[in-house]
C-alpha cells in the first residue's frame, strides 16, 4: 500500500510525521483534514477518556484510518493515539476528494451510504461514539 501511494500523482503532496507512544493524532469532533496512512508502528481508535478509553481498533504498519470524517464530511467519530513509535503518511483530504470525485457516481454514492450505515451502527453500539 506504501508504494502505491508514493507513486500517486499527487503525492508530493503528502505528508510524513512522526509520533511517539501516546501521542494524540486527532479527536473525535475534530475535522478530517487527512487520510492517514501507517507505514510504521501503530495507532488505536478509541473512544471515552485518556483514564477510561474504550478501544474500538488497532491499525498498524500498511494500515489506513481517517477516511471517514473526510468522505462524508462530518466530524471525526473517535480519537486516535500512537500506541508505538510510529510514522504516518498523511494523505489532504482535498486530494482524496478529487479523487473520489472522479469515480463513477454510482460508486460514490455507494460509499456514501456505507459510511452512513458504518456510523449509524457505531452510535448504535456505543452512544459515546
Amino acid at each position: 500500500m506504501t508504494e502505491s501511494l508514493r507513486t500517486f500523482p499527487m503525492a508530493a503532496t503528502f505528508q510524513h510525521k512522526q509520533y511517539e507512544p501516546g501521542d494524540l493524532i486527532f479527536q473525535k469532533g475534530d475535522s478530517g483534514e487527512f487520510l492517514y496512512l501507517v507505514e510504521r508502528g501503530s495507532v488505536i481508535i478509541w473512544t471515552g477518556t485518556e483514564d477510561d478509553k474504550r478501544v474500538l481498533g488497532e491499525v498498524g504498519t500498511g494500515g489506513l484510518f481517517g477516511e471517514m470524517a473526510i468522505l462524508n464530511r462530518q466530524p471525526r467519530m473517535a480519537n486516535a493515539s500512537a500506541s508505538a513509535e510510529t510514522r504516518l503518511l498523511e494523505m489532504p483530504a482535498s486530494v482524496l476528494r478529487q479523487t473520489i470525485n472522479r469515480a463513477d457516481p454510482l460508486l460514490v454514492q455507494l460509499i456514501n451510504v456505507l459510511i452512513e450505515n458504518l456510523r449509524r451502527s457505531a452510535k448504535d453500539t456505543d452512544p459515546q461514539v
